[in-house]
């Protein structure tokens, strides 16, 4: 029998030509964080060559209201580490659900059966229903073993609600079900373990990866802009505390800091009028990842404000926070119930979560000295590279589903 682990990817991941193209073409912009996971991790694993074998069908994220383009046939791409092969579907409602569950069905019970001999394995995101409940069904009929990748909960989990219909109570003791028969976990926090994983099965906790490249991302006190600048990346719904950060930044009375925002959600309209408020404020709006790294390098300090007491706050870890880190900027952040605490030495915490408490944490880290701050950002950059780089986490993930076949 080969030795050799066979890894069957299945997200919405693309490859950098696609997902450019649907970026810029999409009416609706995708979400940039999924891609940025999922590519680092199979990156990390596809460096592995000796342990295993690794292939992808993936997803592209469009949906009815978001892409005017109906046909989606993509060829498939081919590489010395990865094989990757797109779900073909027709953008219209119902029907590319339909494309997509009876594609994912076939494709993973015939790839289970040709590697049966192989120790094929199954890693799939959990939270697109069409791939990972065809791709659970399909590995149930051909015994082949399986791994989700969790890193969020869905709401239908989360919400207690007495209230709710009858058809929502089956669609989430369905969901519940789903994501409980899956025999390992990648979990974002020790939190999760409780919900998604009843029979303790085998899991880790991976609550983000960095890449390695971004050791060679130079973050120095030369670069930086004259201005002091607060940057902010991710979703602005004023549930993250989105609302207090702005309203906390604008008590601050320095005419020589700068609010940078990027990224979109329910409180983009009122940020407009925030911006006629205070002029140093300043939307981007969604914007290439490039583009939001480079002004992370060069901004004096970055900020979540995410409220630790939100109850899926203990099942999430931003990837913005280790995103931040591995940019070398020092980092202000809530302390997150799902953020282990050997984070806590190589971040600032905001005390008090509301508008006047975070007013106060930026007031007192931006005191601080320049070079103070630039320390503490590069060890932050150390840290992460160094016990969350991909190539570690992917190493983790190989060990997990090893364990699967002993």
């Amino acid at each position: 029998m080969n030795d050799k682990i066979h890894i069957l990817y299945i997200s919405t991941l693309c490859s950098s030509k696609v997902w450019d193209f649907n970026f810029r073409s999409s009416d609706i912009k995708p979400t940039h964080a999924p891609q940025k996971f999922h590519s680092l991790l199979t990156t990390g694993l596809g460096s592995f060559t000796a342990e295993c074998k690794i292939e992808a069908i993936s997803l592209i994220p469009v949906v009815y209201k978001s892409h005017k383009k109906r046909f989606w046939f993509i060829p498939n791409v081919s590489s010395d580490e990865i094989d990757f092969r797109y779900i073909p579907f027709i953008n219209l409602p119902h029907l590319r659900q339909f494309m997509v569950f009876a594609y994912t069905l076939s494709f993973v019970f015939f790839w289970g059966l040709l590697y049966k001999r192989n120790k094929p394995v199954v890693i799939c995101d959990i939270l697109n229903y069409s791939i990972s409940w065809a791709a659970l069904l399909a590995c149930k009929l051909n015994k082949t073993r399986t791994t989700a990748i969790v890193t969020d909960l869905p709401g239908v989990l989360l919400n207690s609600n007495k209230n709710r219909t009858k058809a929502t109570r089956i669609f989430s003791c369905f969901v519940k079900k789903s994501i409980n028969s899956f025999e390992s976990y990648v979990l974002l926090t020790q939190q999760m373990n409780t919900v998604v994983n009843p029979k303790n099965g085998p899991y880790i906790i991976m609550e983000g990866l960095v890449d390695k490249n971004m050791a060679l991302a130079t973050n120095s006190l030369e670069n930086k802009t004259v201005e002091q600048i607060i940057h902010y990346a991710g979703g602005l719904y004023e549930m993250y505390g989105i609302k207090d950060l702005v309203e906390g930044f604008i008590m601050l009375e320095a005419l020589d800091v700068r609010l940078h925002l990027f990224g979109y959600g329910d409180m983009t309209a009122q940020i407009a009028a925030y911006c006629k408020k205070d002029s140093r404020i300043t939307y981007f709006g969604v914007v290439p990842n490039e583009q939001v790294i480079a002004d992370q390098i060069k901004a004096t300090l970055l900020v979540n404000p995410r409220p630790s007491n939100l109850e899926l706050a203990k099942f999430s870890f931003p990837s913005k926070n280790i995103e931040y880190m591995a940019s070398g900027t020092p980092l202000l952040t809530t302390a997150l119930p799902g953020m282990p605490a050997e984070y806590h030495d190589h971040v600032y915490i905001i005390q008090k979560e509301n508008a006047f408490g975070i007013y106060q944490s930026l007031k007192q880290v931006l005191s601080l000295s320049k070079e103070e701050l630039h320390a503490k950002g590069a060890k932050a950059k150390e840290f992460v590279l160094e016990k969350k780089g991909n190539i570690i986490q992917a190493e983790r993930v190989i060990n997990l589903v090893s364990r699967l076949f002993k």
